[in-house]
């Protein structure tokens, strides 16, 4: 079986998607909130992907957002956070403790 075009933008859009992602994460956020913001981003890749190829059926639906989640933790896991980029965001986007006097 072949990837659709939607499932194939999906995957790419999923990609790039961790750096802008770091933008919105916090570090101080437990791996478990940071989880369910990367699944609540690839629900909406894979809305959005399916609804802009003119195939907003259920089985597309489904299979974008889960390629789009694959896409988001593969690239996370072995580009994003191994270069230092999508830390880096996390913590330049991150607001400064208060400082004592």
């Amino acid at each position: 079986m072949h990837p659709t075009d939607a499932e194939l933008w999906a995957g790419a859009l999923g990609y790039v998607l961790p750096p802008l992602i770091a933008f919105v994460v916090q570090p101080r956020w437990s791996g478990p909130m940071k989880g369910i913001f990367m699944l609540l981003v690839a629900a909406g890749d894979g809305l959005g992907t399916a609804y802009f190829n003119d195939d907003f059926t259920g089985r597309t639906i489904i299979t974008c957002i889960l390629t789009a989640a694959i896409a988001i933790g593969v690239a996370y896991r072995t580009v994003w956070r191994p270069s230092g980029i999508a830390p880096a965001i996390e913590r330049l986007t991150s607001p400064a403790p208060p400082q004592a006097p």
